[in-house]
Protein backbone atom coordinates (compact mmCIF):
# COMPACT_ATOMS: atom_id res chain seq x y z
CA UNK A 1 0.00 0.00 0.00
CA UNK A 2 1.48 3.32 -1.09
CA UNK A 3 1.33 6.51 0.93
CA UNK A 4 -0.16 9.32 -1.14
CA UNK A 5 -0.17 12.89 0.22
CA UNK A 6 -3.51 14.69 0.39
CA UNK A 7 -2.63 18.29 -0.39
CA UNK A 8 -6.01 19.54 0.82
CA UNK A 9 -5.13 18.48 4.35
CA UNK A 10 -1.50 19.65 4.46
CA UNK A 11 -0.98 22.73 6.66
CA UNK A 12 2.77 23.04 5.95
CA UNK A 13 3.67 22.46 9.60
CA UNK A 14 6.93 20.74 8.62
CA UNK A 15 6.68 17.90 11.14
CA UNK A 16 7.11 15.30 8.41
CA UNK A 17 10.25 17.06 7.19
CA UNK A 18 11.76 17.25 10.67
CA UNK A 19 11.11 13.61 11.61
CA UNK A 20 12.44 12.09 8.39
CA UNK A 21 15.90 10.66 9.10
CA UNK A 22 16.85 10.98 5.41
CA UNK A 23 15.35 14.42 4.71
CA UNK A 24 13.42 12.50 2.08
CA UNK A 25 10.21 14.53 2.32
CA UNK A 26 9.82 18.24 1.93
CA UNK A 27 6.83 20.54 1.76
CA UNK A 28 6.63 23.19 -0.95
CA UNK A 29 3.63 25.54 -0.95
CA UNK A 30 1.53 23.08 1.02
CA UNK A 31 2.44 20.11 -1.14
CA UNK A 32 4.32 17.27 0.56
CA UNK A 33 6.87 16.00 -1.96
CA UNK A 34 8.12 12.48 -1.39
CA UNK A 35 8.93 9.36 -3.29
CA UNK A 36 5.85 7.48 -4.44
CA UNK A 37 7.83 4.22 -4.81
CA UNK A 38 6.39 3.77 -8.29
CA UNK A 39 5.62 0.24 -9.35
CA UNK A 40 7.34 0.85 -12.68
CA UNK A 41 9.88 3.34 -11.25
CA UNK A 42 11.39 5.55 -13.97
CA UNK A 43 14.28 6.50 -11.68
CA UNK A 44 15.30 2.85 -11.31
CA UNK A 45 15.20 2.35 -15.07
CA UNK A 46 17.23 5.51 -15.70
CA UNK A 47 20.04 4.78 -13.24
CA UNK A 48 23.10 3.53 -15.16
CA UNK A 49 24.64 2.00 -12.02
CA UNK A 50 21.52 0.26 -10.64
CA UNK A 51 21.91 2.31 -7.47
CA UNK A 52 18.16 2.42 -6.92
CA UNK A 53 16.85 -0.91 -5.69
CA UNK A 54 13.66 -2.35 -4.18
CA UNK A 55 13.61 -3.19 -0.49
CA UNK A 56 10.30 -4.31 1.03
CA UNK A 57 8.45 -2.87 -1.98
CA UNK A 58 10.12 0.53 -1.55
CA UNK A 59 12.61 2.21 -3.88
CA UNK A 60 15.79 2.90 -1.91
CA UNK A 61 19.26 4.23 -2.71
CA UNK A 62 22.31 1.99 -2.57
CA UNK A 63 24.86 4.71 -1.69
CA UNK A 64 27.78 2.41 -2.54
CA UNK A 65 26.64 2.23 -6.18
CA UNK A 66 25.48 5.83 -6.68
CA UNK A 67 27.92 7.89 -8.78
CA UNK A 68 25.97 11.15 -8.43
CA UNK A 69 25.17 11.54 -12.12
CA UNK A 70 21.67 12.86 -11.33
CA UNK A 71 19.91 11.04 -14.18
CA UNK A 72 17.37 9.65 -11.71
CA UNK A 73 16.55 13.19 -10.56
CA UNK A 74 15.50 14.07 -14.09
CA UNK A 75 13.57 10.81 -14.46
CA UNK A 76 11.50 11.19 -11.27
CA UNK A 77 8.01 12.42 -12.16
CA UNK A 78 7.44 13.71 -8.60
CA UNK A 79 10.65 15.70 -8.07
CA UNK A 80 11.33 13.58 -5.01
CA UNK A 81 15.03 12.87 -5.54
CA UNK A 82 17.69 15.41 -4.57
CA UNK A 83 21.46 15.63 -4.75
CA UNK A 84 23.67 15.71 -1.68
CA UNK A 85 26.55 17.84 -2.96
CA UNK A 86 28.72 16.97 0.05
CA UNK A 87 28.70 13.22 -0.63
CA UNK A 88 28.05 13.54 -4.39
CA UNK A 89 25.20 11.02 -4.10
CA UNK A 90 21.44 11.31 -4.32
CA UNK A 91 19.00 11.04 -1.43
CA UNK A 92 15.29 10.42 -1.27
CA UNK A 93 12.50 9.01 0.84
CA UNK A 94 12.99 5.33 1.51
CA UNK A 95 9.43 4.94 2.74
CA UNK A 96 10.60 3.53 6.03
CA UNK A 97 11.64 0.41 4.12
CA UNK A 98 12.68 -1.30 7.34
CA UNK A 99 9.71 -0.10 9.43
CA UNK A 100 6.02 -1.02 9.62
CA UNK A 101 4.77 2.59 9.53
CA UNK A 102 6.43 5.62 7.98
CA UNK A 103 7.47 8.18 10.60
CA UNK A 104 6.12 11.08 8.54
CA UNK A 105 2.69 9.48 8.54
CA UNK A 106 2.79 9.02 12.32
CA UNK A 107 3.54 12.68 13.10
CA UNK A 108 1.23 14.37 10.60
CA UNK A 109 -1.38 16.24 12.68
CA UNK A 110 -3.98 16.48 9.91
CA UNK A 111 -3.67 13.02 8.38
CA UNK A 112 -2.45 14.49 5.09
CA UNK A 113 -0.04 11.58 4.76
CA UNK A 114 -2.57 8.94 5.76
CA UNK A 115 -4.08 8.77 2.31
CA UNK A 116 -3.40 5.42 0.74
CA UNK A 117 -4.26 3.92 -2.63
CA UNK A 118 -6.90 1.89 -0.79
CA UNK A 119 -8.48 5.09 0.55
CA UNK A 120 -8.67 6.52 -2.95
CA UNK A 121 -10.09 3.29 -4.35
CA UNK A 122 -12.73 3.19 -1.60
CA UNK A 123 -13.72 6.81 -2.24
CA UNK A 124 -14.06 6.05 -5.95
CA UNK A 125 -16.28 3.04 -5.23
CA UNK A 126 -18.38 5.15 -2.84
CA UNK A 127 -18.86 7.84 -5.50
CA UNK A 128 -19.77 5.30 -8.17
CA UNK A 129 -22.30 3.70 -5.83
CA UNK A 130 -23.91 7.10 -5.11
CA UNK A 131 -24.06 7.93 -8.83
CA UNK A 132 -25.65 4.57 -9.62
CA UNK A 133 -28.35 5.24 -7.02
CA UNK A 134 -29.00 8.73 -8.38
CA UNK A 135 -29.17 7.64 -12.00
CA UNK A 136 -31.22 4.52 -11.30
CA UNK A 137 -34.20 6.78 -10.48
CA UNK A 138 -34.07 8.59 -13.83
Amino acid sequence: MKLMPNVKLCVSCGRCERICPLNGIFVVDGIPLKCMHCEDAPCMKACPENALIRLNDKVVVDKKKCIGCGICIEACPFGAIRMDYNTKTIFKCNGGAKKEVELCKMVCPTGALDYSENTIENKQKELISKLKKIYSYI
